[in-house]
């Protein structure tokens, strides 16, 4: 996918669904899933956007990154049920509430460098603004077949396809086993 997106925005979506991951769904490899709360919910939103140890990461904020992630999560249903003007009008309706605008920023002796919200912008704000940018950068020709839910049974985790093929259908080999032993045992007692 970086060939056809750039770096930036490849990996802005593989954070964005890395964050669906942790916040959202309520299977993971045909396990359920622990609902979030408290100190569960603040831990499992720092660690998805890499906060861990700096305390920006409060139980608002995380309750905040859980509304993003489950806002993102049903841009990608949208995408695999292959109902495009809707995921197009939620993620609009994203970018609006984002206020995303593009703005140079330097930070002491580093390059200048884009970013989507301003100097003012919280965590959550932050976050928001750069993955509704980089979704809308990926919207036209590369997300729509770049991202989905696992095929597996009882398991809603999203995947972001970044093979040359693009036939991905799990989140992962532990799915992608599952199914693949499910279905040679129904084989063999079937014959």
């Amino acid at each position: 996918m970086a060939d056809e997106l750039d770096g930036h925005h490849a990996m802005r979506l593989e954070a964005g669904v890395a964050l669906i991951n942790a916040l959202t769904g309520k299977h993971v490899h045909g396990r359920p899933k622990p609902a979030l709360g408290g100190r569960d919910l603040v831990r499992a939103a720092a660690e998805a956007v890499g906060d861990t140890g700096n305390g920006r990461v409060d139980l608002s904020s995380a309750e905040r990154l859980r509304n993003l992630a489950s806002r993102l999560r049903e841009i990608i249903e949208s995408l695999s049920r292959r109902e495009h003007d809707e995921a197009a009008g939620l993620l609009n309706r994203m970018l609006a509430d984002s206020r995303a605008r593009p703005s140079l920023h330097r930070h002491g002796d580093q390059s200048w460098h884009l970013h989507f919200h301003g100097p003012e912008a919280d965590l959550v704000q932050q976050w928001t603004a750069g993955l509704a940018v980089a979704v809308a950068a990926a919207f036209g020709e590369h997300i729509p077949h770049r991202v989905g839910l696992c095929a597996a049974p009882r398991c809603d985790q999203v995947y972001i396809d970044a093979s040359q093929a693009q036939i991905k259908r799990f989140c992962g080999l532990a799915c992608q086993n599952r199914v693949k032993a499910a279905a040679y045992r129904a084989r063999r007692s079937g014959a």
